[in-house]
């Protein structure tokens, strides 16, 4: 039958006047709502403390039916709140705030439900996106009530999206970040596949060798697959994923400046058209030096990336003991007389709520630890951006300025060198900055409320590794301080004569 027939039947029931529901615009409207609420989440704030009252089950229900409810309302409806809420920065850091966390390893019951019905809606949409292809094709009617079992899966994924945001379940930013995107684009591939049969070029007949429904649905699949397997559960697999990506694209971002390092110095010579457009890809001799200070920034930064992940390991190991000592004197009480337990009251009680305090601290300085490598790491790309030659050589009194006003005062052990107003010397001084600031935490390693350290939950290897990168970075800022100023007056007197 004929796609214009089709829409022309599906809107008449048995014949008659009354017009049948368009149930794959409905649903079609209902998805691209829930496609631009999950958009407007921020992964560094929480965008959703308006839909949860509390912690526990009440707020859970409250999330749930918000969620639920989304086919009715609009976005501003959906987040009341979301474009009031500014982040708040800290004077004495380039990077802001870690978001409070609630786990490292061991996932609380709001996280594990969350992740439960995540994975359900993925599973859910999985196989109703096949029975709708395959039904949605030859039968109007019965692939719009389908569609709305599609509905019902996307907004289970929606339900979990919004619960893992949420401050119940204390998750990072890295997690908040591959849970969001993940979720988006298997909405995306659900707007898709629906949007297919309302426009009619994914209806048919059976064997008729239309098969972009199917490549639809393939697309669904894969999405599907994407949040079942891919998605880093937890705290520590997100986090962890996150500081690895950026080690692995600075490793990248070396090797790439190494290899122009390695051609040499172009000659400034006459030389013809064709060898000066290939020589743009080397440096000249005036900008060799600071170059070379520039990658040995990236190598330090480099080497921290990895000090982070090992330092964040062993105290977020430290940070989930408290959890199964709890666990254990819960057994404890419940195996003893209710003699032993009366006795016990005030200590055990006491116990719990030290480790937790502890055990909040210790999480705290693991966020806020892991958002220093995360400007460390970005830091690392805006650098390397920087440092393609010829090397811009134009200051701009703004940009230094703003710098200025902004940069921490008191960093610590380290004496970062004002570098210039220059774009590569005003990165290269921000990355110093931020380096120093993750150092000094590593090194350093107090819980800022009861004092404690953190250096006894190191291992020999973090111990060891971060002392000789503090000693590094005290080099590298030297180093750095030196070509840049060789470079302004190599050239500033190039450009006299």
């Amino acid at each position: 039958m004929p796609t214009n027939k089709k829409k022309a039947k599906r809107r008449t029931n048995g014949g008659g006047d009354a017009e049948e529901p368009d149930l794959n615009a409905e649903v079609l409207a209902a998805l691209t709502r829930l496609a631009e609420t999950l958009a407007k989440l921020d992964e560094a704030r929480d965008d959703v403390g308006a839909c949860i009252d509390g912690d526990g089950e009440s707020g859970a229900d409250e999330l749930v039916d918000a969620t639920a409810g989304m086919a009715l309302q609009d976005d501003e409806a959906a987040h009341p709140s979301a474009s009031k809420r500014e982040p708040q920065l800290p004077a004495a850091s380039l990077s802001p705030p870690a978001l409070p966390l609630s786990h490292w390893r061991t996932l609380p019951l709001p996280v594990a439900s969350a992740y439960d019905i995540l994975h359900d809606g993925a599973s859910y949409l999985h196989a109703t996106s096949t029975k709708y292809t395959l039904v949605g094709k030859v039968d109007d009617k019965e692939g719009g009530n389908l569609a709305v079992e599609l509905r019902k899966g996307a907004e289970l994924v929606g339900t979990a999206t919004l619960l893992l945001f949420s401050p119940s379940c204390g998750s990072s930013r890295s997690l908040r970040h591959y849970v969001k995107q993940s979720s988006r684009a298997l909405i995306a591939s659900v707007i898709s596949l629906v949007q297919s049969f309302e426009d009619g070029l994914a209806q048919g007949q059976a064997n008729d060798g239309n098969n972009l429904g199917a490549q639809k649905t393939g697309a669904v699949w894969a999405a599907c697959d994407k949040i079942s397997k891919s998605v880093p559960r937890g705290n520590r697999a997100a986090m962890r994923r996150e500081l690895m990506v950026w080690a692995r694209d600075c490793n990248e971002t070396v090797e790439e400046f190494e290899e122009v390092l390695a051609l040499g110095p172009r000659d400034d010579g006459e030389e013809g058209e064709e060898e000066e457009m290939m020589d743009e890809d080397q440096y000249t001799e005036i900008e060799m030096g600071v170059a070379k200070a520039s990658l040995n920034v990236m190598k330090c930064s480099r080497n921290l990336l990895g000090l982070v992940l090992k330092a964040c390991e062993c105290a977020g190991e430290h940070a989930d003991e408290p959890m199964l000592d709890e666990k254990e004197t819960q057994s404890a009480e419940a195996d003893g007389s209710a003699a032993e337990a009366q006795s016990g009251e005030d200590s055990t009680q006491q116990k719990p709520n030290d480790q937790s305090a502890k055990r909040k601290e210790l999480l705290n300085w693991i966020g806020n630890l892991h958002e220093m490598a995360r400007t460390v790491g970005e830091g690392v790309t805006n650098l390397g951006i920087l440092l393609y030659p010829p090397l811009d050589p134009a200051g701009n009194a703004e940009e230094l300025q703003n710098w200025q006003a902004k940069k921490p005062q008191t960093i610590g052990r380290h004496a970062i060198p004002s570098l210039g107003a220059t774009p590569l010397g005003l990165q290269l001084e921000h990355q110093l900055q931020a380096l120093s600031e993750c150092v000094v935490t590593v090194h350093t390693a107090t819980l800022p409320g009861s004092g404690e350290s953190v250096l006894n939950t190191y291992s020999n290897e973090v111990t060891d590794s971060v002392e000789r990168l503090a000693r590094a970075l005290g080099v590298r800022c030297a180093e750095v301080e030196e070509a840049v100023s060789a470079w302004d007056e190599r050239r500033l007197g190039a450009s006299e004569t």
